[in-house]
């Protein structure tokens, strides 16, 4: 049950029934994993996808996977700089976050010895991020998203990991998950017209972590080279950096503390564009990807305890970006009330200016509980 849903449609109460299905069948050398759900909610409108579908084979030192696969970069805590393969659908009604990823069509090569691998990897289909789209401003159409003639990807990534620092360092080849606003060909009775688009990029990343006494501490960075036509609507290139660590203190708590920081080149500041439609649209194009400032910085904050001898858990997390000042706020609170039987209770906030990136989606701050059987 939740108090709002995750797109901007203003629907409210929004009751929810889904299923979730997993298996991981293996014989010998050869294996495979699949996930897939359905869910319906009061409107009758139903949700399906295969988030996963892939099969393995390992011989020796190496491996080959294909298939549909949820591939998760990135050393950091939730802000992940490096994790550009698979997409989330932010619009599905999920207490987990895990639970919005979305797998796209792969082609994975692996070599591993000792502590290190090397993944190569190709992606035939894309699979974007879904983001809340409002789609009935007066005025203004909404075209469909613009058309790819290629989807093939590339990345290739050697890790390190099992020493006391583990590392990484990533390259990726291929479309952005995250959209651009551009303008379009206004049809008849509208003022304007605007459609998702999504360029392709370069990214370069890398990423450590280790310990430090009851310390542990992460670091991850990338630099996104955003190819094509350079136009007020599209995302600058990038550097964005994650720092910052962990501790769990007597009693059961964790707290966890990062500093973000990002910075664009060659900014334009969309305020300033003279034409009042195109720096509407540039605008919102800079929000839904943070660049409406050219440096940004910001935090996370979260801290857990387990109760109950693990069988529950509370938590409090928190985004804060300081420039343009919007925070999300996400408190959580999961219980076992019996073997497969879990009871979550939680609630998303947002909060800050009407153009930011959270304070655009204010309006789908929600409260939510979730009572999940297992099988």
């Amino acid at each position: 049950m939740w108090t709002h849903d995750r797109d901007l449609n203003g629907e409210t109460v929004v009751p929810m029934m889904g299923v979730r299905a997993r298996i991981s069948p293996r014989l010998g050398a050869v294996s495979g994993r699949a996930e897939a759900y359905a869910q319906i909610d009061r409107t009758g409108r139903w949700r399906t996808d295969l988030v996963e579908g892939w099969g393995r084979l390992v011989a020796g030192e190496f491996e080959l996977r294909a298939g549909r696969q949820i591939i998760v970069w990135g050393r950091a805590d939730r802000l992940n700089p490096t994790d550009n393969l698979s997409g989330r659908d932010y619009t599905l009604l999920a207490a987990s976050d895990d639970d919005q990823r979305q797998g796209p069509a792969t082609v994975q090569a692996r070599w591993g010895r000792g502590n290190l691998t090397l993944d190569a990897i190709w992606l035939p289909e894309f699979r974007p991020n879904i983001f809340p789209l409002e789609r009935t401003r007066p005025g203004i159409a909404i075209l469909p998203d613009a058309m790819r003639q290629s989807a093939s990807q590339f990345a290739l990534k050697l890790d390190s990991s099992g020493s006391a620092v583990d590392w990484s360092v990533s390259w990726f080849r291929g479309i952005d998950r995250n959209r651009d606003f551009t303008i379009g060909p206004v049809p008849q009775g509208s003022v304007a017209a605007i459609q998702q688009s999504y360029p392709d990029i370069n990214v370069f990343g890398a990423d450590l972590a280790g310990t430090l006494g009851s310390l542990g501490w992460r670091f991850e960075a990338a630099y996104t080279d955003v190819m094509g036509s350079d136009t007020v609507y599209v995302k600058n290139d990038n550097l964005w950096i994650v720092a910052g660590g962990d501790v769990n203190i007597s009693g059961g708590w964790n707290i966890n503390l990062q500093y973000s920081l990002r910075v664009i080149f060659n900014y334009t500041d969309p305020q300033r564009i003279l034409d009042p439609i195109a720096r509407g649209i540039a605008t919102l194009s800079a929000a839904v990807n943070n660049q409406l400032d050219q440096v940004q910085n910001g935090v996370t904050f979260r801290v857990a305890r387990r109760f109950a001898g693990d069988s529950a858990e509370a938590e409090i997390a928190l985004i804060h970006f300081v420039e343009p000042g919007d925070t999300a706020i996400r408190p959580r609170i999961t219980t076992s009330i019996k073997d497969g039987l879990r009871l979550a209770i939680g609630a998303d906030i947002f909060t800050g200016p009407s153009a930011s990136y959270f304070g655009r989606v204010r309006s789908l701050s929600t409260g939510w509980l979730q009572l999940t059987a297992g099988f």
